[in-house]
């Protein structure tokens, strides 16, 4: 049985980390899956692991970030060294270690999910080893594609996941002649029984409270909407350092009766979100292959997304399972939600293809072009 060694930061909440351990788990039925984990974060992996995958950790600790910020605001000098040391210490290791599991390696095939693995890959691969590396980001700025060229210079294999990031990498990457593109879309693990009922107005987000989702403008979208139809209603499902300033928002609008934000919920709970709703809106300044419009589509509901380069419209198709509307034309995107609202018949149809079209990121339907790369 041949091997496959995947290499990542950690294995708690996060798109990356999900569909990391999403992929492990279908691999393993036909290879030996080893993960290696820069951090066990001091708690059990987020997302269920088949158990034919091992995992090696390589920090039992997690990035002290939060009590170095602390210890900066609280102004205590010897709070701020110690912090200070220990990040220090714990960012030499990360890499130190991350490079002698590299040097060492003997599997088959080794999968890198971040750039900076994929540098060390580069520099350190053993001979006889197939270097993939996967890219979940998208971002065209001048430092990260100077950064690509760099770090993907030795490596056999670039993963993307949809058509927009092939075209970006294979203009980046067109000097090096050895790596290989190939486009595998994520996986979608399954297709909920459960079907959103499209009965009421409410419209639904869900991600980390980052600036990169922009939930602010999702507001702004929704106060459009909300003075066309008083009845509706915004649940934005998600935790992170904008949610204090959302609330206030919210607030500042007088929507509070109208639009909250959950905090971070469980799985099970963003689903009971998103069956009850009627349409998911996504307002995020740059996505790459956003999965919770996979998961959304999954329940049958209908898409609406700004057209940020790369993303959305990977999965939304106008007219078919939603709309893709110009970015940041916060009115364009208040009509469009207006008028689906108003349309139960559209909304309907919508939602129905939404469901259909989910299909095609199943396991069964993405695992033969993995399948196809190792052969």
């Amino acid at each position: 049985m041949k091997s496959v060694t995947i290499l990542l930061l950690h294995m708690q909440h996060g798109g990356i980390e999900k569909q990391t351990i999403t992929l492990a788990n279908e691999l393993c039925k036909d290879y030996k899956v080893n993960i290696i984990s820069t951090y066990s974060m001091k708690a059990p992996p987020a997302y269920p692991l088949d158990g034919r995958v091992d995992v090696k950790y390589l920090i039992d600790d997690k990035p002290n970030k939060d009590d170095f910020k602390a210890a900066i605001r609280s102004k205590n000098p010897i709070s701020i060294l110690r912090e200070g040391f220990k990040a220090f210490s714990i960012l030499r290791k990360k890499k130190s270690l991350m490079v002698k599991e590299i040097k060492k390696l003997t599997c088959d095939y080794v999968l890198s999910t971040r750039i900076e693995f994929a540098d060390m890959l580069s520099a350190y691969a053993p001979k006889g080893v197939v270097t993939i590396t996967q890219e979940h980001l998208h971002d065209d700025s001048p430092e990260y594609v100077s950064r690509v060229k760099s770090s993907f210079r030795n490596l056999d294999n670039l993963v993307v996941l949809c058509e927009g990031s092939e075209v970006n990498h294979g203009r980046w990457l067109s000097d090096n002649k050895k790596i290989k593109l190939v486009r595998i879309p994520n996986i979608l693990e399954s297709i909920p029984k459960e079907t959103a009922t499209l009965s009421g107005c409410n419209i639904v987000s869900v991600g980390r409270l980052h600036p990169v989702k922009d939930f602010s403008t999702l507001i702004d979208v929704f106060n459009e909407v909300q003075k066309e139809i008083p009845e509706a209603n915004l649940t934005i499902v998600g935790g992170g350092d904008e949610y204090d300033m959302l609330i206030k928002k919210i607030e500042s609008l007088g929507l509070s009766e109208k639009a909250k934000v959950t905090g971070m919920v469980s799985k099970e709970k963003v689903l009971e979100y998103m069956l009850s709703s009627d349409l998911y809106v996504m307002t995020s300044l740059t996505e790459c292959f956003p999965m919770v419009l996979l998961e959304a589509s999954s329940v049958g509901l209908p898409l609406v997304s700004f057209d940020v380069p790369v993303g959305p419209k990977a999965i939304i198709e106008n007219g078919k399972n939603g709309y893709l509307i110009e970015d940041k034309k916060v009115g364009e995107m208040a009509d469009r939600i207006v008028d689906l609202l108003k349309n139960r018949e559209e909304l309907t149809a919508l939602g129905r293809r939404s469901k259909e079209m989910a299909s095609r990121y199943l396991p069964e339907n993405v695992m033969p072009l993995w399948h196809r790369l190792f052969k």
